[in-house]
């Protein structure tokens, strides 16, 4: 049959923006809460990193975190997160 209520679109579309902004500000909350702990615990997740390519004072193979620092080959950069996430963990953060 015809639809005869006009605003139900813009309804459903204007409630769908309303729970995707909430979850996004639900999202924004948890990773604020993320970092503050991994502040706190002086850990680095090491997210963002340039290799040789994007910094030419970084070594063939190695990569540098653009947060601490830290120069080292991806598989370190990457065993250095996963400790940092078993600490978290361990701490309750996760």
């Amino acid at each position: 049959m015809f639809d005869d209520d006009f605003g139900a679109d813009a309804e459903a579309i204007e409630s769908a923006r309303m729970d995707a902004d909430l979850e996004q500000a639900d999202m924004d909350a948890a990773g604020d809460a993320l970092y503050a702990a991994c502040d706190e615990m002086g850990i680095c997740l090491h997210g963002v990193v340039a290799g040789h390519g994007d910094r030419p004072d970084v070594p063939e193979g190695h990569q540098r975190c653009r947060f601490c620092r830290k120069v080292a080959t991806p598989r370190e950069l990457n065993a250095d997160r996963t400790a940092a996430y078993a600490r978290l963990e361990e701490a309750g953060v996760l």
